[in-house]
């Protein structure tokens, strides 16, 4: 009987006690804690990818900005050639005529200053009679050329530029006969003595560009409308006039542009001013 009470126990104990390996496989999963240091690293990885992909972006956008600068640079040098092109087909221009006139035809320049002396020297040239200079002979439809002051001087300009010097002549004449005191009435004075240099009426132009110094003493081409009048009166074979003018002209226009300074001391050359 006190076996079978023992028996009992027993039995008992091994159902109420846990096993041990029941223990360990029923337990939760070990987990250690995470490393400060590694969450860190982890951490700037993480940065440092998000730097890189920035970067990446940035790269491809200043490619982007470079290529279009290589495009912008390349159309520039294009028109850069283009334009020497064209200036070196003007040259060619004013070279054949200045063959043509038997000297330098001179260009641009511009200043305001006290001209009493040039005007003298024209005067004492017979330049300044208003009456010298006739009438062009008819070639241009005045009547057909826009009647608003601004397209009657563009249409007289594009006749200059185009080559027509009678047309243009009569163009110009006609809007300071029609527009005496339009704003582009100097240039529209200049232009007219260009249309009649070009055409090797040096008497005629010579007047043009005296006129253009008596009545716009300040038109930014008064320097370079001196330097046209000494060039007229070269052509007139009154040298020693185109001389003096030209000295007066450094002394009046100290400030004119350095292409004018450098008209100026070609067309010296030419006239073979002391």
């Amino acid at each position: 009987m006190a076996a079978m009470t023992g028996l009992a126990l027993l039995a008992a104990a091994l159902v109420v006690a846990p096993r041990a390996d029941a223990q360990v496989f029923n337990s939760q999963p070990y987990t250690a804690a995470p490393d400060p240091a590694v969450e860190q690293l982890r951490q700037r990885v993480e940065q440092l990818e998000a730097d890189l992909r920035k970067a990446t972006d940035r790269a491809e956008v200043l490619g982007a900005q470079l290529s279009d600068a290589r495009r912008t640079a390349e159309e520039a040098n294009d028109g850069r050639k283009k334009l020497e092109t064209d200036l070196t087909a003007l040259r060619d221009r004013v070279e054949m005529l200045e063959d043509a006139a038997g000297g330098a035809v001179v260009t641009s320049g511009g200043g305001s200053a006290s001209l009493s002396a040039p005007l003298q020297t024209a005067q004492s040239a017979g330049l300044l009679n208003s009456n010298a200079s006739p009438a062009p002979a008819p070639r241009v439809d005045i009547a057909a050329l826009p009647q608003d002051e601004e397209g009657f001087f563009n249409s007289a300009h594009a006749m200059l530029l185009g080559g027509d010097f009678p047309g243009s002549e009569q163009a110009f004449t006609s809007f300071l006969a029609k527009y005496p005191k339009a704003a582009k009435a100097a240039d529209a004075q200049y232009y007219l003595g260009e249309s009649l240099l070009y055409q090797d009426n040096f008497a005629d132009a010579s007047g043009a560009y005296a006129k253009l110094i008596k009545t716009y003493p300040n038109s930014a081409n008064a320097a370079t409308g001196m330097v046209k009048l000494a060039r007229a009166m070269r052509g007139m074979g009154k040298t020693a006039d185109s001389c003096k003018t030209l000295d007066m002209m450094a002394k009046q226009f100290p400030k004119a542009s350095a292409v004018a300074k450098q008209m100026a001391a070609q067309e010296r050359q030419y006239a073979k001013c002391s």
